[in-house]
């Protein structure tokens, strides 16, 4: 009996612990032959920060071993709460093409971002689950994001 309120509690806690990371999505819709524009939404009540734009690039003329994935963070920035985040694929295609990468060759594949309560989570085609959370593996674009991209701002949440 006590193991199955054990295994009931644990379930519930793993529940609670996903509740808001279950809230935060991505997808990409077309934008011209090639590109995509990418949006990512929180539709959660508190924010979530170090958004990461995870991208599947094994052709990039980098060392394969260590970047096979090559990741676009917005480490600087919260996402606020109830926001839709649309972003033009001007600043994906110029970040890309530093690698070598020509336009749509190295397509969206996942995000990683922090919830408020600090856990990394990871969101792909799988699903959703813990992710290893690195600053280091990712490369940065607060400056290039904030330059050079279609900021879009939506209210997603209602009282």
């Amino acid at each position: 009996m006590a193991s199955s309120s054990v295994d009931a509690t644990r379930r519930q806690l793993n529940q609670d612990r996903r509740q808001q990371a279950g809230r935060v999505a991505h997808w990409t819709e077309p934008a011209g032959e090639l590109s995509e524009t990418v949006v990512i939404v929180n539709r959660s009540l508190d924010p979530v920060s170090n958004v990461e734009m995870l991208f599947y690039a094994p052709d990039a003329g980098i060392d394969p071993a260590e970047h096979e994935w090559l990741s676009l963070g917005l480490d600087s920035w919260t996402m606020p709460p109830c926001t839709q985040l649309i972003i033009a694929p001007g600043p994906i295609d110029a970040f890309l093409l530093g690698y070598g990468i020509e336009q749509g060759g190295a397509p969206i594949r996942a995000i990683r971002f922090v919830d408020s309560d600090g856990r990394p989570w990871e969101r792909d085609a799988g699903g959703l689950r813990t992710a290893e959370y690195s600053e280091s593996g990712s490369t940065s674009a607060s400056g290039l994001i904030r330059r050079r991209f279609l900021w879009w701002f939506g209210s997603l949440c209602w009282a």
